[in-house]
């Protein structure tokens, strides 16, 4: 902000406040100029955020409109006879003084090889403004040939030349000129901003490129098997530099004044993939490394995390794959961006990022923030090679980059950092979340194509490219000893360096990895096996039923998340382990296979042993087993509970609830499994048990017997709470310890546990009143649960020191903290922040939507969102836009549980008829009566009867805890 706002931010409220919110004005001063007064002493889930950009762009789009794309998607499509070789790009920008308009010109080269009578080229919103045609050849280089007519198809976003005379194939050059403005959506070449440190607002020229939007920077063949070199000039203001995917190799004063920054030439790449950047940023170097971290001058000091991590990563994939980057490129920098929806992109040889998800300050940033951070570098430098150097095809093969990218963040980054443990979050944060949606009816498979255009691309931007990718090529890889998998890799790479791959390419370099190493069942090829998991939508569950007389039945079918089909056909070609009980969890397991519906094995185990399949989860499926041999799983996990691969115990928690809810398992069997976590130590059970409990928890709250709930799990995480000291953090304490810490303590408070309050309240107010920072990797915990019982003082010091903070990661803890007060009057004095007020001038978009969704923590917090809705509804459509409130909508009805809420949510309905899609409604008023009638479902009524009678036995120590009020967060 500017200094006259930072100097007046707390005396001109009136300016923006909506009139309709003038009744609470007073309260807001109480509230928040307290910050001032008090003299404040203070200085992100495992989905890419790709997949999440994609959702908030496609969230109200009509899925008809996918459906037409596709069905056109040929008319988008590019002509195959002529191919682009080469880019020479020039562009003049004055985004110094933060005019958007920029002009340019760009000579293609291409390669005709038909005769041909039109040339196409890809152009969105850009303004041509002369072109020339030439023909090359070795005698007198360039020969003019003709000034061409043209069309625009706007629809397609072609620009169509027409050449009076037939073009006989030969190399030929398309000189454009073109004007355009830098857009506003973080998309294509683009404007954005920050305040520097004495509050003066500085503007940034940046590029998102990715899928299809080179064309609204300048006109060029923007498909991803239209591979090209690029030689790039930038033309801008001598205070600000330019970066590029090459290094620079002159910089050239002009007679304006202005200078022309040169770049090398590229290697042959796809044209999404070209970056620029021209800013004041500064950069962190390592020149031996040849890594820079470029980022705003007021953020230098939280650059160096980056730049290790970098490098560390960039090490360890080099040793990997065996084909070192700098075989392909000189440098790779890394740019933090204050405005990138987008999240994170590979550009070869330019990773962007928004700063969160790359910034790192000791002492601030979470040790949550950190494994962000950590594996979004390791999934982006892993693209340097899986979609750099080999591109997808088209982007219905777009699981071929994601899904490497999305394997290789976790052991790219566990690679580096051994010690932290990065790979055993793998199945917990990629496995289990994609076997959930990609049980739906509606899912793809993950070789698919919706179309050409802009939202249909965006739509396979999605889970199954990212997570299911990434778990199935782990399937994959865990089938071959680590050698044979490494040289898959660098025979895949090597093979079709610089080119576009289809699943054909990665057969062919899979089959040569599994001949003599991998023993494939008669009758199956390599291509079969992979064509059965990426070509078919969903997945299996594979059926264990033993007859206890020497067999096993194994069978398969489709899994549905929400019912059983029959007479579904589909068959996997599913690899499987078998783990028998008082077998060696030490000793290498043996790949088996099922390549039918069902067939009968002979197996050796005693009747009263256990068998457990799909040993740590290392298949893409969810595994059921006959009664008998769950009820021994399950004795075995109380009794003995390291007898149990940690990754199977977390696998058994998330299939048996997912298996009970689609009704193939006895819910009663998953409620069972679920009392042996009071024996749990480790965090990937623990994760698994928290979706559950999560799921549950949101179901019972507002029940006459939630108290039952609350008693049952107390009595889950008593044990191990009282092994944690949840408001400090011990020196040398393991990464998975931490996210351990925090689930427990997180149910702890939750669950109204006095110590759990008491603890975080008096850390909150040790560092507001005696200035002991709470450490960043408990502060989630201590500043959300400490505010419900600390005092106003305590809410004004977080929300100024939100205010004071220009770290985005801490901000957002802030945001989600502040969320949690379940204060009416605090409430709803922060809703009003989000929209109103010079006090919230340094809030974004997003931040503004992350206030408004933060309060969703807590009853008490969708009851003041619901009244400041009433209100305010109007001004919340137009800074955030109407999806905006259809989202809050729906999240308001997924926590309505009783008639008086139901009640309240439909007087907002009402007020909001005007505004909301009839569908919103309807879906929101749905979800209402599905809540309603939950209880007398038939889950409903046997959680709450397994609760009547479970018996309640915290250790001798946790009877020393409180528990009370029925109605806490949720």
């Amino acid at each position: 902000m500017d200094n006259s706002m930072a100097q007046n931010r707390h005396f001109s409220i009136e300016i923006l406040v909506p009139k309709s919110t003038f009744k609470i004005v007073d309260m807001w001063l109480h509230l928040f100029c307290g910050v001032i007064l008090i003299g404040l002493q203070s200085a992100v889930n495992a989905v890419h955020p790709k997949i999440q950009h994609s959702f908030s762009k496609l969230n109200a789009l009509d899925p008809t409109i996918l459906q037409e794309a596709a069905a056109q998607e040929l008319r988008y499509r590019l002509p195959r006879y002529i191919v682009p070789t080469h880019y020479n790009l020039y562009l003049e920008t004055e985004v110094h003084t933060g005019n958007r308009s920029y002009s340019g010109s760009v000579d293609i080269y291409l390669n005709v090889l038909q005769q041909t009578k039109t040339i196409y080229v890809h152009n969105r919103g850009l303004r041509i403004t002369s072109n020339e045609l030439y023909i090359t050849n070795p005698i007198t280089n360039l020969t003019f040939l003709e000034t061409l007519r043209y069309t625009e198809d706007v629809e397609r976003e072609f620009v169509i030349f027409a050449i009076r005379r037939a073009l006989a194939p030969a190399e030929y050059i398309l000189r454009l000129d073109f004007e355009g403005e830098l857009r506003l959506d973080d998309d294509g070449f683009y404007l954005s901003s920050y305040l520097d440190g004495n509050g003066a607002r500085k503007y940034v020229a940046s590029t998102q490129f990715q899928a299809i939007s080179a064309r609204s920077a300048f006109p060029c063949l923007d498909e991803p098997a239209m591979k090209a070199t690029v030689d790039l000039e930038i033309k801008h203001h001598p205070s600000y530099k330019a970066v590029s995917n090459m290094p620079v190799s002159s910089i050239a004063g002009a007679l304006d004044g202005n200078v022309v920054t040169f770049f090398k030439t590229t290697p042959r790449m796809s044209i999404y993939l070209l970056a620029f950047l021209v800013s004041d940023f500064l950069y962190t170097e390592n020149e031996m490394a040849a890594q820079r971290i470029y980022a705003r001058p007021n953020a230098m000091n939280q650059t160096l995390y980056a730049l290790e991590a970098g490098v560390r990563i960039m090490d360890v994939l080099d040793e990997h794959i065996g084909v070192p980057f700098s075989s392909y490129m000189p440098k790779v920098d890394q740019v933090a961006l204050t405005q990138f929806s987008a999240g994170a992109m590979e550009n070869w040889g330019l990773c962007k990022y928004r700063e969160e998800y790359l910034l790192y300050e000791q002492g601030v940033t979470t040790y949550r923030a950190q494994t962000t951070i950590t594996t979004i570098i390791a999934h982006e430098y892993v693209h340097q090679w899986f979609g750099n150097v080999i591109t997808n095809e088209w982007w219905s093969y777009l699981w071929l980059n994601e899904g490497f990218a999305t394997l290789y963040e976790f052991m790219g980054a566990d690679m580096a950092y051994p010690e932290r443990q990065y790979r055993d979050l793998f199945n917990i944060q990629v496995v289990q979340r994609v076997l959930i949606t990609d049980a739906a009816e509606s899912t793809r498979p993950m070789t698919f194509s919706r179309g050409a255009t802009f939202n249909a691309i965006l739509s396979l931007f999605d889970n199954v490219a990212y997570l299911k990718g990434g778990s199935v090529l782990q399937m994959f890889r865990l089938l071959l000893p680590d050698s044979a998998w490494r040289q898959m890799l660098r025979t895949y790479v090597q093979r079709n360096e610089f080119s576009t791959v289809n699943t054909n390419d990665f057969v062919d370099a899979m089959t040569e990895a599994f001949d003599g190493v991998v023993s494939l069942p008669e009758g199956i090829d390599v291509e079969r096996f992979v064509k059965s998991w990426v070509d078919q939508a969903g997945y299996p569950v594979l059926e264990v039923r033993r007859s206890y007389r020497g067999e096993i039945l194994l069978s398969q079918d489709r899994f549905y998340s929400n019912k059983i089909v029959n007479d579904d056909f589909t068959v996997w070609i599913i690899p499987y382990t078998i783990l028998e009980q008082g077998d060696s969890l030490d000793a290498p397991f043996e790949w088996q296979w099922l390549t039918s519906k069902a067939v009968r094995v002979s197996s050796p185990t005693p009747n009263d042993g256990w068998i457990l399949a799909n040993v740590n989860q290392a298949g893409f499926y969810r595994v059921n087993y006959d009664t008998s041999n769950w009820y021994m799983l399950i004795r075995t996990l109380i009794e003995d509970t390291e007898a149990i691969p940690l990754h199977s115990r977390a696998q058994l928690i998330d299939d048996s609830f997912h298996l009970a809810r689609s009704n193939r398992l006895d819910l009663e069997i998953t409620l069972e499994l679920l009392t042996y976590m009071r024996y749990e130590n480790e965090y990937p059970p623990w994760e698994a048990a928290n979706r559950v409990l999560n799921y549950f928890d949101t179901r019972m709250r507002g029940l006459p017997d939630y108290i039952l709930y609350q008693l049952f799990v107390d009595t889950l995480i008593g044990d191990v709470f009282l092994t944690l000291d949840i408001t400090s953090v011990s020196p040398g304490e393991s990464l998975l310890d931490k996210y351990l810490r925090q689930v427990i303590a997180s149910w702890a408070c939750r669950m109204a546990i006095e110590s759990c309050l008491t603890a975080t309240r008096d850390a909150l107010e040790q560092e507001v009143f005696e200035s002991e920072p709470v450490h960043p990797d408990v502060s989630e915990v201590v500043y959300c649960y400490g505010l419900r019982t600390a005092s106003t003082t305590a809410f004004q010091y977080l929300f100024g020191k939100l205010l004071d903070s220009d770290n985005r990661g801490e901000r957002l803890v802030l945001i989600n903290a502040l969320g949690c007060s379940n204060d009416t009057e605090q409430l709803s004095a922060y809703l009003l922040s989000s929209i109103g007020g010079e006090l919230q001038v340094n809030f974004n978009t997003e931040e503004r939507y992350s206030i408004l969704s933060s309060v969703l923590t807590s009853r008490a917090g969708v009851d003041a969102l619901i009244d400041f809705l009433m209100d305010n509804y109007s001004y919340v459509a137009s800074l955030l836009g109407p999806n905006v409130l259809v989202n809050l909508i729906n999240s308001i009805a997924a926590r309505t549980n009783t008639l008086g809420e139901e009640q309240m949510l439909n007087a907002l309905l009402v007020q909001l008829n005007s505004v909301l899609p009839a569908s919103g409604i309807a879906a929101a008023q749905a979800t209402v009566s599905r809540n309603l009638a939950w209880p007398s479902t038939r889950e409903g009524v046997l959680l709450r009867y397994f609760l009547e009678r479970y018996n309640f036995e915290p250790s001798v120590k946790a009877e020393q805890q409180t528990v009370f009020k029925p109605e806490v967060i949720f």
